[in-house]
């Protein structure tokens, strides 16, 4: 499907179960439209700008999201696997105080530069992930699962972490005094940078 059926402002304002395949929208801008229960898979969507969009049950497969807009648009149980989304600010997306809707869920992507400060990602899944240098500062990621995701250089701040999953985990730097960690599992070895953290001597 080409890219001028769902870019500009003259076009249909809603999809229902579509499938978007090889879809090409790089730099471009998509406002106010409504995607329910989509698929799309191989696009290009690199420094697309997705302003007041709403995304609901979508999926995204093995595309490029790098250094996407969100300003105002809705994520609502969406998720994207195999898929690169580097440099993406997601604090300008649209968060309602009440979940409607699961959180987006990341498998095997790349996250790196990403911002998610203070989001409300409470049972969100980041799994088999690079994320890089993201920054989880004041984020809600109780009961999240982040198994197999490599978290080198990201931040963490007075987030919640309480009864989230970091089984296989690595590279996180998890000042456990500055995070809520009560019930959370984490794994050998990587679990003893959380010793680290408390800037005890370990002999």
């Amino acid at each position: 499907m080409n890219d001028t059926s769902i870019s500009g402002g003259e076009e249909k304002k809603e999809y229902c179960d579509r499938v978007f395949d090889g879809l090409a929208l790089k730099d471009k801008a998509v406002t106010s439209k409504t995607f329910s229960a989509c698929v799309f898979r191989n696009c290009d969507l690199t420094g697309a700008a997705f302003r007041f969009c709403k995304f609901s049950g979508c999926r995204f497969e093995s595309c490029n999201l790098s250094l996407v807009k969100v300003r105002g648009s809705l994520f609502s149980g969406t998720s994207f696997r195999d898929s690169k989304l580097v440099g993406i600010n997601w604090t300008e997306a649209s968060w309602p105080k009440i979940a409607l809707g699961l959180p987006p869920q990341f498998d095997n992507c790349l996250l790196n530069d990403s911002t998610f400060f203070g989001l409300p990602l409470a049972g969100a899944r980041i799994t088999r992930c690079l994320a890089k240098d993201a920054d989880f500062r004041e984020t809600d990621l109780s009961k999240a699962d982040l198994t197999h995701t490599d978290f080198s250089g990201a931040l963490f701040g007075k987030t919640n972490l309480k009864a989230a999953d970091l089984d296989q985990a690595r590279n996180y730097a998890i000042r456990i005094s500055d995070n809520q960690v009560k019930d959370a599992r984490f794994s050998m070895p990587e679990a003893m940078a959380l010793l680290y953290c408390l800037d005890v001597k370990i002999v």
